[in-house]
């Protein structure tokens, strides 16, 4: 009996030494599997990033735009203003010689 308690015990350890190879293989594969999951998070989380990124950009572009355009803005309309005072020296000088012209028209 002791040969087939040997064998026994030897295919009880044999059996023992599967089962833990199997869990450790069972194991790895988890952790492969939830290295993979954080490895397609870590992309999308860089994708994201590159897309708020280029957000951003497009938002300082904007904003610098719209400075630009309200700069601009101001710009028209103090030209237009000068335009407008322009034109009003440019009325008092046609008045003063249209009275200049019609007083001297008169003395003839």
């Amino acid at each position: 009996m002791e040969p087939f308690e040997k064998l026994k015990d030897r295919l009880d350890d044999a059996l023992e030494q599967i089962e833990s190879s199997l869990d450790t293989k069972i194991q790895n594969r988890e952790n492969i599997d939830s290295l993979e999951t954080l490895i397609t998070a870590n992309s999308d989380l860089k994708r994201q990033i590159d897309v708020l990124k280029d957000e951003l950009e497009n938002s300082t572009k904007n904003e610098n735009e719209q400075t630009d355009f309200q700069s601009l803005n101001v710009q028209l309309v103090n030209l237009r203003a000068e335009r407008e005072e322009e034109k009003k020296e440019l009325q008092s000088l046609y008045d003063q010689l249209s009275a200049a012209l019609a007083g001297s028209g008169e003395v003839v």
